[in-house]
């Protein structure tokens, strides 16, 4: 019967909006037998521990397996340099954020769906804390716009969760999956007892390189992209490291000590100022990149291609630099190697501003300042998300804020 309505409904599924596909999964989840047989959660919490102390299971083993590595603390940040008197007000809301607790978890028989890594646990609830999807609340992740999940590909052994809203891209490669495993490593747990690393994605070479880096054997390595659901005996599920977008200091030091130990060799041939170009990419490139790079011959920049290097390559480069320019993309994560000290500026699409890296700037002591780009600017309040906008770069703006820069 289940099979015929799908059939039915499969040409007008795509044409439901949001609101419709959420009411009828609730109406799927008020018939248990059919709820149970698509696998869908039957809801959620927003954080794990309230999971284990209301959970009808073994609740003192899972409190014997639910550890605390670090509490919330606040985070203060200083104000960005600009040519406008008022910062915009994306990073004045950034000014101040609260970096949550951080944990490991092992969850037995539990379920991870999806690219994203969302944790669901034996009794089909969703994890909130261990699920996050950008800034969305709980209510608005995808997984309550199902209706049937892939099969469940069930693993007899104990697998990690690394996998990240969007962890197969460089930056939350770097900010939001790696991390996970110093978590692990804090939380004492050996990795000889994990059979399989679940992860977004390895495919790129900073993906190989870093893993390899990490001592993580290929043999061990799972995809999100194609094991999209599986069981297993037991996840070990490390919590993010913090908010997306807003890497915690002891992220920044364990990709510090990661990847620029053993690579400090001096390099007198690696240029101090750098402009970081991308021309390569399909998106957010300079416009009158032609005229920038001219423009910057008399400071003595380098362009530079990151796409050629690898991660220690970049980290090496990024170590050494002292001025650095660039469009916004994520070849600015490099900023975690920077010196206390170094300048860089951020260039911007007006229709577009994300302040990841003025956050990581403030954590490493990075002297942060941006620029936006020629164009109609937004209201305040109001996000169009081009994120994928081209830029137009004013040359007399970039000259005026080289001088607040003190850059000769």
């Amino acid at each position: 019967m289940y099979q015929s309505f799908r059939v039915l409904l499969r040409p007008y599924w795509n044409k439901f909006n949001k609101p419709i596909a959420q009411n009828f999964v609730k109406v799927l989840l008020n018939l248990p037998k059919i709820s149970k047989a698509l696998g869908l959660p039957q809801g959620f919490y927003e954080f794990t521990e309230d999971w284990i102390n209301d959970s009808e299971l073994n609740k003192t083993k899972l409190q014997e397996n639910y550890k605390k590595i670090h509490l919330p603390h606040q985070i203060v940040r200083t104000e960005p340099g600009r040519l406008d008197k008022n910062a915009h007000w994306k990073f004045q809301q950034e000014y101040q954020r609260e970096s949550p607790e951080t944990f490991v978890v092992k969850i037995p028989n539990g379920r991870v769906w999806g690219q994203g890594g969302t944790i669901i646990t034996p009794d089909d609830n969703v994890l909130a804390d261990l699920s996050r999807i950008y800034s969305q609340g709980i209510n608005e992740h995808p997984i309550f716009c199902q209706w049937k999940f892939p099969k469940v590909q069930c693993i007899d052994g104990t697998v990690a969760v690394l996998s990240a809203i969007a962890g197969e891209g460089y930056f939350h490669w770097m900010c939001d999956v790696l991390p996970r495993l110093e978590l692990l490593r804090l939380s004492n747990i050996d990795f000889n007892v994990i059979d399989k690393f679940l992860v977004n994605a390895y495919q790129a070479p900073f993906h190989k390189e870093t893993l390899s880096t990490l001592g993580i054997p290929q043999s061990k390595i799972i995809e999100s992209v194609k094991f999209s659901h599986i069981r297993a005996t037991q996840l070990v599920a490390p919590s993010l490291p913090g908010i997306s977008g807003n890497i915690p200091k002891w992220a920044c030091d364990f990709l510090r000590n990661t990847f620029l130990s053993g690579n400090q060799k001096k390099k007198s041939d690696l240029p101090e100022r750098i402009y970081i170009s991308r021309t390569r990419t399909n998106n957010r490139k300079i416009i009158n990149e032609a005229e920038l790079v001219k423009f910057l011959i008399p400071y003595e920049f380098k362009t530079i291609f990151l796409e050629s290097m690898s991660v220690a390559e970049q980290a090496l480069l990024f170590s050494r630099a002292k001025f650095i320019i660039s469009p916004h993309g994520a070849g600015l994560t490099n900023l975690v190697f920077c010196d206390s000290g170094t300048k860089v500026i951020e260039i911007f699409s007006p229709s577009y501003v994300n302040v990841c890296y003025y956050s990581l700037s403030n954590q490493v002591n990075v002297d942060y300042y941006y620029l936006l780009g020629e164009g109609k600017k937004p209201p305040d309040y109001v996000d169009p998300g081009l994120g994928r906008a081209n830029i137009l770069v004013s040359l007399d703006s970039l000259s005026n804020l080289f001088k607040l820069v003190g850059l000769e």
